[in-house]
């Protein structure tokens, strides 16, 4: 059909008899167009409809269209099924349409007026403002790209889904479904950055509205923001692409992050409100006393924050692509973190492997921090992100992995930061190798029993289809993860770290034997056991002192805790057993609730101190009574104190003779399982058997 200016693409699926407004206000603006010798079309595109929806179409009285073609399809898709309407469509330009919103009498004018004087520009128009009404109230007025900027594109979408564009440009630059999966949604939003990308501006038409419908159980409402969060990754997000951008947009006419007040204005100009009261004759839910209490509000409202961080995140990893990703919370000097760095040193020695390491919560800065190892890239994200928008860190990790780490394998432990990532975008890691380091289940003591708090097997448990590999740091909590989740059985592997050489030798002591106590101040390790130990020696009149080195990391501790006992002295925190000067008297005093393989013991055994531990987690894999002084672990303090005097006991009594052979029966042990050189061979094998995995077809 020839002369058509424009058609109006409306896309129905289940409104029923919200149809008749829409066709009137759509009716409405055409015949308002056709005062000014513009032609429009109205192309229905009814997709997967329900009968009394197509019923409704196909009876309609469609008198003063200038012509109306009525599609039924079953695509079952937003995006394909704009598409197939600007396919089937005859005319120069596109305006979308949605069957339960109406729009201002001057719609299609005042639009198609902003393309005439763009002169073949590339251009896409938007309405001025958005006008809700019926279950919500609220006005938005919308402002042209140049003054809402790339930043606020990236972050958030400033615009909205109804537009006018040329049909040739939607051809070329199609909608794609959004419609499958839980992860990806917002067609509109995904669409308009790919059409900024290929080089087109986002403009405004004064004076326009649609009025958009406020209602329970509508698309937009059902698509569900924990469920469908972001929008389709696309070239805009391509590292050079964005920054590309950016340098060749005119950046100075960006609005800063401010509430413009303009109701007043709206509700005041005689303009405006004729055209709301127009749309009030079609729709009486569309009235102006309902703004009084209502929002008003526009789109250079939105924070400039995440795309803000975004670039920050490309400038520093610019024209790099890595085959691993690691996710931790942060590097605080805790075992976890030092096994996962281990890992990652050895890794990146083959040539063939790029890693990158991705934090994602905040460390006190007065908390000890490890070095990242030569050749890691690291994106401390709390540091890059606004505190504002801190809850968008999951966000932003998955958009640097779909730009900047395609293919790669993940990495993750349990912490708060993973765990908000999996609990929203847990989908993106269907079609990645997900690694989890597992390192021990945490406990509690209640009314003198022991019992697992259940998180990690939660979280292990939950993601089970997702994760495909589990690595420990020892043999038992994988037999026990295989036990109680059967699925992991054949995707478990233990891997012994390997502790760095001490060049420090043992101080010669002519003195007493002393316990030294070095570990994390937190409650997993039990200084509050510690405590009671250092008060039952007192009271049997052991006269032996305990030398306490640490600082809290998750918790919170003061050293005028032990102030009430003169045979402990706080020696402040301490980098790696190799800081603290152990002497040929000394044996290293361990206690924990729970634990997987503390690196502090490997580091004891390396030494060739001798070590009083109890034989939580994967304690005894490494320690036995014949290496160390194992204490049996038990829920009841008293006992356990009780446990510990006497292995303290046995200690202060031994010979040198007795001692040296335990340290050397340990140390072949140490050498035996957790030697350096071994540890890069299994590191390979474990690569090895990952990509086995991936030949399957497992992951």
């Amino acid at each position: 059909m020839s002369g058509i200016d424009v058609s109006l693409v409306l896309n129905v699926h289940r409104e029923q008899d919200l149809l008749y407004p829409t066709l009137r206000s759509l009716l409405d603006t055409v015949l308002h167009a056709q005062l000014h010798e513009i032609k429009s079309e109205l192309v229905i595109v009814a997709d997967h409809a329900d009968e009394r929806t197509l019923t409704l179409l196909q009876n309609y009285d469609y008198t003063g269209f200038d012509a109306v073609r009525l599609e039924n399809i079953e695509v079952r898709s937003l995006g394909l099924a704009r598409n197939y309407g600007i396919e089937v469509a005859v005319g120069e330009y596109i305006l979308t349409a949605d069957a339960d919103d109406l729009v201002s009498r001057n719609f299609i004018y005042e639009l198609y007026q902003v393309h005439q004087a763009a002169q073949n520009k590339k251009i896409v128009v938007f309405p001025e403002y958005y006008h809700s009404f019926g279950d919500g109230s609220y006005v938005c007025r919308f402002y042209s790209l140049d003054q809402v900027g790339l930043y606020r594109m990236a972050g958030e979408h400033p615009y909205v889904s109804r537009f006018m564009a040329r049909r040739a440009d939607l051809l070329s630059v199609p909608y794609r479904d959004c419609s499958s999966g839980t992860l990806y949604a917002y067609e509109d939003y995904d669409i308009n950055l790919r059409l900024i990308c290929t080089g087109f501006d986002l403009l405004v038409a004064p004076d326009t509205i649609v009025f958009y419908r406020q209602r329970t159980g509508s698309i937009m409402a059902s698509l569900g923001r924990e469920q469908k969060l972001m929008v389709s990754n696309s070239a805009f997000f391509e590292g050079s692409e964005f920054l590309k951008l950016l340098q060749h947009r005119e950046q100075e006419a960006v609005l800063p992050q401010i509430h413009i007040d303009f109701k007043k204005f709206y509700m005041g100009s005689l303009y405006l409100r004729e055209l709301v009261h127009q749309a009030n004759l079609i729709e009486p839910e569309i009235h102006p006393d309902s703004l009084r209490a209502a929002q008003f509000f526009t789109n250079v409202g939105i924070s400039q924050g995440f795309g803000q961080a975004y670039e920050k995140v490309c400038k520093a990893i610019q024209g790099k692509h890595y085959t691993d990703v690691f996710f931790l919370p942060f590097l605080s000097k805790g075992g976890g973190e030092k096994y996962v760095l281990n890992f990652i040193e050895t890794a990146i020695k083959d040539g063939n492997r790029s890693c990158l390491l991705i934090l994602g919560q905040q460390l006190c800065h007065s908390k000890e921090r490890y070095q990242s190892p030569e050749g890691l890239d690291v994106l401390d994200l709390h540091e890059i992100l606004d505190e504002h928008e801190a809850v968008r860190i999951p966000e932003l990790a998955i958009r640097v992995i779909e730009n900047f780490a395609t293919d790669a394998r993940v990495f993750m432990k349990l912490c708060p930061f993973c765990e908000s990532v999996m609990k929203v975008y847990a989908e993106f890691f269907k079609t990645r190798q997900l690694v989890y380091f597992y390192f021990c289940s945490a406990y509690y003591i209640m009314d003198g029993v022991i019992y697992g708090d259940g998180g990690e097997y939660r979280f292990l448990s939950n993601y089970r289809n997702y994760i495909d590999y589990v690595i420990s740091d020892h043999a038992l909590n994988l037999k026990q993860l295989e036990y109680r989740i059967p699925a992991y059985q054949g995707r478990t592997e233990a891997l012994y770290t390997y502790s760095q050489p001490v060049l420090h030798p043992l101080q010669h002591n002519d003195g007493p034997r002393r316990l030294i106590w070095a570990s994390r101040l937190d409650a997993q390790k039990r200084p509050d056991l510690l405590h009671k130990i250092s008060v039952a020696l007192q009271a049997e009149n052991i006269a032996t002192k305990i030398y306490v080195y640490g600082s809290s990391v998750l918790d919170h501790f003061e050293p005028e805790y032990f102030d009430d006992c003169p045979n402990v002295v706080y020696k402040g925190g301490f980098s790696g057993l190799g800081s603290i000067p152990f002497t040929n008297k000394d044996a290293f005093l361990y206690t924990s609730l729970f634990d997987g393989l503390p690196n502090v013991l490997l580091e004891a055994a390396q030494m060739q101190i001798p070590i009083i531990t109890i034989d939580v987690g994967g304690v005894p894999e490494l320690i036995q009574e014949k290496s160390g002084f194992l204490v049996q672990n038990c829920a009841d303090d008293v006992e356990l104190v009780a446990r510990y005097i006497t292995k303290i006991k046995e200690f202060l009594s031994a010979s040198e003779t007795e001692i040296q052979k335990k340290v050397d029966c340990l140390h072949q042990h140490f050498e035996q399982q957790h030697a350096q050189s071994i540890y890069k061979l299994r590191v390979a094998a474990v690569y090895a058997r990952l990509e086995e995995q991936l030949a399957k077809g497992d992951a």
